[in-house]
């Protein structure tokens, strides 16, 4: 019987010292807390005074309380944002203890009126946490303007790990100018269906989010030149005003003969334009052999600036593009992909490329492609070029060797479908006689800020030198300013 009572003893006092341990506060920076969310986006669409509750739970998974010694919002008492932690509101909280493998639920409310133009396009805060010596927080991102919001509702599984996120829009659908559209994921134009986006209209990408024009479909921007139609990323503090690569692309798929880009902005995307093969239809030979061939697959791209893209301007597969009073500039690795064939015609338009970005850690990031890219095969197959003309324009860069031809035997036998006439180009490849190549720089204004106007003060290769049948193609230069002599590029020289 003694024997049973020290047994139930030391039973209940391994309990209590259990019990003890489980309650008793650890203080080590190697303890942390963790969230269900390591973000919160308010995606509601206000109206007039916008108000929406989220919430998230913070666990404690170690053996022992945690005392959250501050929980408070970045912005401060300032913030559209409020909290309710645990059951009590507020903006700032001190000494907020989780018992062990125990969770509190946080509420995060925002109200704003997104009448007021005043307000940043998207409001951002965090909350802040510290733990130990251990800061941790949550971004909080909600719409600061009334907006039209194009959000994900599907998805397809591109590989075992990937995903692409996508809403599909309205059969042809108009994208007015009276409010910014913001796209996460992919916007997508379903096939026989069109988008048309107003002049003015102002285009704000999410990261990794892109405009998909589907196979059959068609997209139409008409932009002016008093109102052009804007592409860009959806931070817009100062920070990200050049950084490139913050959205995907505008990816224009074949089948339709009636694409049409006209005075676009579309800046700091991975690639500003794509037009090409689909991805769910893949990219081989037999398909670009029997299905590409025989399918219209056409894009005007006119009084329209790329640039500050990570990967390429312009990037064609197979395709027909034409244009004229471009700029395509300061891209990471292309100005230009034109591959497997295809058939292209610019110009008046200039092409420059002095990318130079600086990374998180203070170095200069340095582009070793050349800017231009020519290939017209796909294995051992010649996809020859219909025809490929360059006329007035300016193909310039900080490289020494700016073209690159990766082609087949037979792919560029013919001068009249292969042919850069009255240009300038920065290169040391291709220099035919009976074409007219104009030597030496064009002097730019300042590349570093974008501005290609050519120096009225230098003395440029650019003034004077283009073919007068081309400028009279083009009687006005991008800003409408009428070519007197036909100068080379997208701008008369003033």
């Amino acid at each position: 019987m003694k024997k049973i009572i020290s047994i139930s003893v030391l039973v209940l006092i391994v309990s209590l010292v259990s019990s003890c341990r489980k309650d008793k506060l650890i203080t080590s920076s190697s303890a942390k807390i963790s969230f269900t969310k390591d973000s919160i986006l308010f995606d509601t669409v206000f109206t007039q005074i916008g108000s929406t509750t989220k919430l998230f739970r913070v666990h404690n998974n170690n053996n022992g309380a945690i005392k959250i010694s501050s929980i408070s919002l970045a912005r401060g008492s300032s913030s559209f944002f409020r909290l309710n932690v645990d059951g009590t509101p507020g903006k700032s909280f001190t000494d907020v203890e989780i018992a062990a493998h125990d969770s509190m639920y946080i509420f995060v409310e925002v109200t704003i009126n997104p009448n007021n133009l005043l307000n940043p396009f998207i409001y951002r805060d965090s909350i802040l946490f510290e733990t130990n010596g251990n800061a941790q927080h949550i971004d909080l991102i909600a719409f600061g303007q009334n907006a039209y919001y194009h959000m994900p509702n599907k998805k397809i599984l591109i590989s075992s790990t990937q995903a692409l996120y996508y809403e599909v829009e309205p059969c042809n659908t108009t994208w007015l100018a009276d409010k910014p559209h913001l796209v996460y994921g992919y916007a997508v134009v379903d096939s026989a269906c069109n988008l048309t986006i107003q002049a003015g209209a102002k285009i704000y990408l999410h990261n990794n989010a892109g405009i998909w024009v589907y196979r059959y479909g068609s997209i139409q921007v008409n932009g002016t030149q008093a109102s052009p139609v804007t592409f860009l990323g959806d931070r817009l503090e100062a920070a990200y005003k050049d950084l490139p690569g913050q959205w995907d692309r505008i990816w224009i798929n074949e089948g339709s003969g009636n694409n049409v880009i006209n005075y676009a902005i579309i800046k700091n995307g991975f690639i500003g334009v794509h037009a090409g093969y689909s991805l769910l239809d893949g990219l081989d030979l037999p398909y670009l052999n029997n299905t590409i061939g025989n399918e219209t697959r056409k894009l005007n791209l006119s009084n329209t600036i790329i640039q500050n893209c990570s990967f390429s301007g312009l990037l064609a597969h197979n395709y027909t593009v034409t244009g004229g009073n471009d700029i395509i500039s300061n891209c990471g690795k292309y100005l230009g992909v034109f591959q497997y064939g295809g058939s292209y015609c610019f110009k008046q338009s200039t092409f420059a490329n002095y990318w130079s970005q600086t990374n998180n850690g203070g170095g200069s990031q340095t582009r070793t492609t050349q800017s231009f890219f020519f290939n017209n095969y796909i294995g051992t197959t010649v996809l020859p070029f219909d025809s490929l003309f360059f006329g007035n324009c300016i193909m310039d860069g900080n490289l020494a060797e700016e073209f690159q031809f990766d082609t087949l035997a037979g792919g560029f036998t013919s001068h009249s479908k292969f042919k850069f006439d009255y240009c300038i180009m920065k290169t040391q490849l291709y220099a035919p006689t009976t074409q007219h190549l104009v030597n030496g720089p064009p002097v730019f204004n300042n590349p570093a800020t974008y501005d290609f106007h050519i120096s009225s003060t230098a003395a440029s290769a650019a003034k004077g030198t283009g073919n007068n049948s081309y400028s009279s193609q083009w009687p006005t230069d991008i800003e409408g300013n009428f070519r007197a002599f036909p100068d080379l590029g997208a701008y008369k020289i003033q």
